[in-house]
């Protein structure tokens, strides 16, 4: 129990991020999703100087890729930004912006258009992404109830993945279960602390 709590706490809402940096569809806002994820690109957006708008997340992308692996989106580990400072990212006028976008995310470690075993990429202006840029990280919760930042490959990226769907499942069956009721929240948050003190 107590991991699967740790596991639901990575995942906020996608409407709740509080980044003033970052605009999200409307469809998507209830969508939980990898909260580091959310704080990379709030914090590269701001060195940017950009504001950058989510308009894909989980609920509104296969969860399979075209070579049939699993998607980021669907554990809510990856989103697609296809609006930057109001204009479509595949606008030429907007390459600038953009770019200096993806090069902070870069800076922040995220790997450039080699998503594989790396735990923190951004593809831009390859196969299938560029009129988005897709950022995801699967940065969590280990195995051991700690963080992880480390590569991992094999079995390990396996259970990654499947802690990732559980997490997700959970976290957007109590965020469409909240809907907007701030009430509901509350009483599901002190719960959640009941919890984590009996533990």
């Amino acid at each position: 129990m107590k991991k699967l709590i740790q596991l639901l706490e990575t995942n906020i809402k996608l409407g709740s991020h509080g980044c003033s940096n970052i605009d999200v569809d409307a469809d998507i806002s209830t969508n939980m999703v990898n909260n580091e994820l959310l704080n990379g690109i709030c914090q590269a957006a701001n060195a940017a100087g950009v504001k950058v708008r989510i308009t894909s997340a989980v609920s509104d992308h296969p969860e399979k890729t075209d070579t049939g692996a699993i998607s980021r989106h669907s554990t809510g580990g990856g989103v697609d930004i296809s609006i930057i400072n109001g204009k479509a990212v595949k606008d030429s006028s907007n390459k600038t912006d953009v770019d200096k976008f993806v090069s902070q995310l870069e800076q922040l470690g995220y790997k450039r258009n080699s998503e594989g075993n790396n735990k923190k990429s951004v593809l831009w202006q390859m196969d299938d992404h560029y009129d988005h840029v897709h950022v995801s990280n699967i940065t969590g919760v280990d195995s051991d109830g700690g963080t992880s930042s480390t590569s991992t490959s094999g079995v390990s990226d396996i259970d990654s993945y499947a802690k990732d769907a559980a997490r997700n499942f959970l976290g957007n069956l109590i965020g469409r279960a909240l809907g907007e009721n701030e009430i509901k929240k509350e009483r599901i948050i002190k719960d959640i602390q009941k919890i984590k003190n009996l533990l």
